[in-house]
């Protein structure tokens, strides 16, 4: 019987908990979406490549720094979410949630599309001013560009935790996905609530797309 590697183990453990983390900042964005429309945004994950393809443009074109570079990305992203709300998903208001999930299939494809045709076919690395010398704990070493990276998502999961449980805003988001009609009954500005969400789920994909240890690459400040 071969003998167990607890120490190998725990370095697959860890990394898989760690890049799990950065995942999760992905699925934050399906919540937020699916929080106010009770629908599944399967464009998410273009939402993901286009904020880092704005992020990497931002660096190699203008020679932005890192952090200017994320803030283009993130404005230009809210940008996009309002956008998308306002153009194709507010005349969706009211109707049933297919009409919303295949919008978004749609917007899946435009935006692929679009990004190709902006940025190009190739892969795009974004430069962090990180240093790239693992961190030692244990028997196990970590990369810094993972554990800011999951220290980022445990801070957005608990801050979006609290908005929709404890905040009017997320209440009144919870209303509007439980039912549209309701809650414009109720006096609250369904539309309002919507670009919101969208603009939400725009603006926090830049993280995973910079932070994630798929599409960056770390140097020393």
């Amino acid at each position: 019987m071969p003998e167990f590697e607890w120490q190998f183990t725990l370095v697959l453990l860890t990394n898989g908990v760690l890049i799990g983390l950065m995942y999760a900042l992905i699925a934050l964005g399906f919540v937020l979406i699916y929080k106010a429309t009770d629908a599944i945004n399967f464009a998410q994950g273009e939402f993901v490549m286009f904020a880092g393809f704005i992020a990497a443009g931002a660096a190699d074109l203008a020679g932005a720094p890192f952090w200017v570079s994320a803030l283009l990305s993130v404005s230009g992203m809210v940008l996009l979410g309002f956008g998308l709300e306002r153009v194709v998903l507010r005349p969706l208001i009211g109707r049933p949630v297919i009409a919303v999930v295949m919008a978004t299939i749609g917007l899946a494809a435009v935006l692929r599309g679009s990004a190709t045709l902006a940025f190009g076919a190739g892969t795009r690395a974004i430069v962090m001013p990180i240093g790239d010398e693992p961190i030692e704990l244990g028997p196990v070493m970590l990369p810094p560009v993972q554990l800011i990276g999951a220290a980022v998502s445990i801070a957005f999961l608990a801050g979006f935790s609290w908005f929709f449980l404890r905040s009017r805003i997320g209440i009144a988001m919870r209303a509007v996905a439980d039912s549209q009609q309701v809650a414009m009954a109720m006096g609250i500005d369904v539309r309002r609530y919507f670009a919101r969400a969208w603009a939400m789920a725009g603006g926090h994909q830049r993280t995973p797309s910079t932070t994630g240890t798929w599409t960056a690459t770390s140097r020393r400040p």
